[in-house]
């Protein structure tokens, strides 16, 4: 660093949050936009489950439904960025690699449907059963 430059905390403060700004704005739309893709797809596959009249329809309908309403809430920011500015805002190097993201949300998608489907199909009744282990102590 120069020996003359000063230090401007404002400045630097104002960097910040253009970054931040720029990264809900964009970073995290390109992420909802894939998940938004992926929730379509798995609520496709739910559609052509619950038409077959397979049990796993109705859990992969709801995933869809669950992912959907996610995705679409944290792309609000960019959906405001598009149309104030009619552009998302640049965030230097940043290069959207889909698979990174589809890869992600497949595990996220996994994961909802796996707990969705445990939920359908195994409910709780409200009454739990205590383990052997615990009772039967005398």
């Amino acid at each position: 660093m120069e020996p003359n430059s000063t230090f401007s905390f404002q400045q630097t403060v104002d960097a910040c949050m253009q970054a931040l700004g720029a990264i809900f704005c964009h970073v995290v739309f390109d992420a909802g936009l894939h998940g938004l893709f992926m929730a379509l797809i798995v609520g496709a596959i739910g559609y052509l489950c619950h038409l077959k009249g397979t049990k796993q329809g109705k859990p992969l309908l709801n995933v869809c439904k669950k992912l959907s309403i996610f995705c679409l809430i944290i792309m609000i920011p960019g959906f405001i960025s598009l149309l104030t500015t009619h552009q998302l805002p640049p965030v230097g190097v940043y290069n959207v690699n889909s698979i990174g993201f589809i890869c992600f949300w497949s595990l996220i998608c996994l994961h909802i449907s796996a707990e969705e489907m445990n939920h359908q199909f195994f409910p709780g009744k409200g009454d739990h059963i205590e383990s052997d282990l615990q009772g039967n102590q005398g």
